[in-house]
């Protein structure tokens, strides 16, 4: 009884959220009725479906869960305290990640480089392209989607400690515990109910990239796992300043942690705490605008973020890391030089 009211009960708190939003909807009637989506417009149900309700606090809890595969888990539990004192700016520019960018994201200009241009794996980085993909294609983001064991065979065993088969959730909150948690099955989920299908789906993702300028990107799967996937820092520099555009994906990339209210088909109605991947996100030590990380073994650690630095925006990209502190030393480095920027 008490699953039951629930479900009834988050039901018509998604109905009410619904009737609140100022989205531009064309509801269809009849009793097949659906909400079709497209425009700014849609996006904005999709952020009311997340946000306008009352703000949530969720506390998130670092025992043990029951992987498939901990190796692909992004959530390394980083402490900023393991480098609290290498974080210094210098005036010079340096990354010990095998590939690394920073661009001012107004202009475009390069402000460091280091094999920017060499294509490397680029993990759940891929992710991003895969957000830009959801928020364009139309998809209504208030249709449930149901986790199939398709979603979990990806190119690498991946398990999830969020995600179980069976789990519901519709697409905007997908779309969300992809891009915070990044989880693979919800970014499998995503491409594999699709309107046009998974293949067109990927097929969409490398055409976006061509359409960019994306010239060393390839993509294979929507949530980076097959490490066939690579693009260069500056192709993932073109790619964070057109995915910062869409709201959606940024207020998603950079929501610190939240609590979903998912319905299992099998096992019924539970609470799932999720937080980011990128303890910048978490902590709210930085102003970060656009968020993904990545980690497969051929890839390394991997960061891309948009920060504001003086009032002035700017996109870092850092591939390759040999361990997550490489990666966090690299970025907290890159953010105390742009500090020291002056502009004329």
């Amino acid at each position: 009884m008490k699953t039951f009211l629930k479900k009834t009960l988050l039901g018509a708190v998604i109905a009410l959220v619904g009737v609140q939003s100022n989205a531009e909807l064309n509801m269809q009637t009849g009793s097949q009725a659906k909400v079709s989506w497209g425009g700014q417009g849609s996006l904005d149900k999709a952020r009311a479906i997340m946000y306008n309700s009352t703000p949530q606090t969720t506390s998130f809890n670092n025992g043990n869960y029951n992987n498939y595969n901990n190796a692909y888990s992004e959530d390394d539990s980083y402490n900023p305290a393991w480098s609290q004192d290498s974080t210094r700016a210098s005036g010079s520019y340096f990354a010990n990640s095998k590939g690394a960018l920073v661009v001012d994201a107004l202009t475009g200009n390069t402000i460091y480089e280091k094999n920017a241009d060499i294509a490397r794996p680029i993990a759940s980085i891929s992710k991003l392209m895969t957000a830009v993909v959801v928020a364009e294609s139309g998809a209504n983001m208030s249709e449930t989607l149901t986790i199939s064991p398709l979603d979990f065979k990806t190119p690498k065993q991946s398990g999830s400690d969020s995600l179980k088969v069976g789990d519901q959730l519709n697409r905007a909150e997908m779309l969300l515990m992809m891009m915070m948690k990044s989880e693979n099955p919800a970014a499998k989920a995503l491409a594999r109910t699709d309107p046009m299908g998974y293949d067109n789906f990927i097929s969409r993702m490398n055409q976006k990239a061509r359409e960019l300028g994306m010239t060393q990107t390839r993509y294979y799967d929507p949530s980076g796992l097959d490490s066939r996937n690579v693009a260069s820092p500056r192709d993932l520099a073109i790619l964070a300043r057109y995915a910062y555009k869409h709201n959606l994906i940024s207020q998603f990339s950079t929501t610190p942690s939240r609590q979903f209210g998912v319905n299992n088909i099998n096992s019924g109605y539970r609470t799932v705490a999720s937080r980011s991947t990128n303890y910048m996100v978490r902590d709210g030590l930085y102003n970060i605008g656009l968020s993904k990380t990545g980690y497969i073994r051929e890839a390394g650690n991997c960061v891309l973020f948009e920060t504001n630095v003086g009032n002035r925006p700017a996109i870092v990209v850092l591939l390759g890391a040999n361990d997550s502190k490489t990666r966090w030393n690299d970025a907290e480095n890159i953010i105390a030089n742009l500090s020291m920027r002056r502009f004329t």
